[in-house]
């Protein structure tokens, strides 16, 4: 590939930078993935696509580039469709929920496979307060029992290595790049999946739910909480299900300040763990607006 043409047209700013063809797009990823390109380039391109942002079919082209090098994992027979969680951004100012949400589809169960970074310097992973919970993350997605009512954690360097090295470029650059969208919306199973997405803003629900669409994907996609998955316990979004090419609006409802559930202490892993265990015991009551995304999860997939 000309890599300097594509420099050439996406890096012109935001203004006057022009989008790739779908077919460019894919054949790109595909050799970024490959570790074809040069730094240089690569470094060019990706700043460049950075600033331009991407159009939806370099979006497409991209993803479908991700799934050729996705696992295509079968479950037994008989087993429900299996929700997929990314988590990538951690906590920040108030404890990550995103293990919660998780352990109760999963003793519903729900297959559940929770992939993302296995640490963060600056945040509070999923990947740390499962830990503390006694999950221990899998190197492996062979052979995996998924009946033991347990959520599944796998970090990114496990799940796809080639997606990981793209991401890693992030602590390189000073900035986060296309791969960091693209990894929420891998689906690592053969079949189809329930994929709950989150977005940072509100914008970009008609442009997620677009190309879920074009791929005749299933999500459940919400306006997430500091970049993770579920449902914020203060304030609850609403939440969109893209389904056979179509969205609609599963849930709708807006809490109130009657409606303030008991939340950990703190985003500390010892306190968010603490936490977790009490809901999961029935000592307090599970935050309202995760109740009504677990619901929702539950409606999606009886009727897969």
């Amino acid at each position: 590939m000309d890599y300097a043409q594509i420099i050439k047209e996406v890096g012109r700013g935001k203004n006057h930078a022009r989008d790739i063809s779908l077919e460019q797009a894919e054949a790109l990823f595909d050799a970024m993935l490959a570790g074809k390109i040069p730094e240089l380039e690569l470094g060019g391109i990706l700043i460049g696509l950075r600033i331009k942002g991407e159009a939806e079919q370099e979006m497409l082209g991209f993803y479908r580039s991700m799934q050729k090098w996705a696992p295509k994992l079968e479950l037994p027979k008989g087993m429900p469709m299996p929700v997929v969680i990314p988590s990538y951004n951690g906590a920040r100012k108030q404890a990550n929920l995103t293990p919660l949400l998780a352990m109760l589809l999963a003793r519903e169960g729900v297959p559940v496979l929770v992939h993302g970074v296995s640490e963060d310097p600056s945040r509070v992973t999923s990947a740390e307060i499962f830990r503390g919970l006694g999950i221990t993350a899998t190197q492996n997605l062979q052979n995996i029992d998924w009946h033991t009512g347990k959520p599944i954690f796998i970090g990114v360097e496990h799940l796809s290595p080639e997606m990981y090295q793209i991401l890693s470029l992030r602590w390189r650059m000073g900035v986060r790049n296309s791969a960091h969208t693209l990894i929420k919306m891998i689906n690592p199973f053969a079949g189809d999946v329930l994929r709950i997405a989150s977005v940072s803003h509100p914008e970009y629900i008609q442009r997620m739910s677009g190309l879920f669409n074009q791929t005749n994907s299933t999500a459940l996609l919400l306006h997430g909480t500091e970049g993770e998955a579920y449902a914020n316990p203060l304030r609850c979004p609403q939440m969109h299900l893209c389904r056979n090419g179509n969205i609609s609006t599963v849930v709708t409802r807006e809490m109130g300040e009657r409606d303030a559930p008991e939340l950990a202490e703190a985003k500390s892993i010892e306190s968010t763990v603490n936490w977790t265990q009490r809901c999961l015991r029935g000592e307090i009551t599970v935050p309202r607006s995760i109740q009504l995304q677990v619901e929702a999860c539950l409606r999606v997939i009886s009727v897969s």
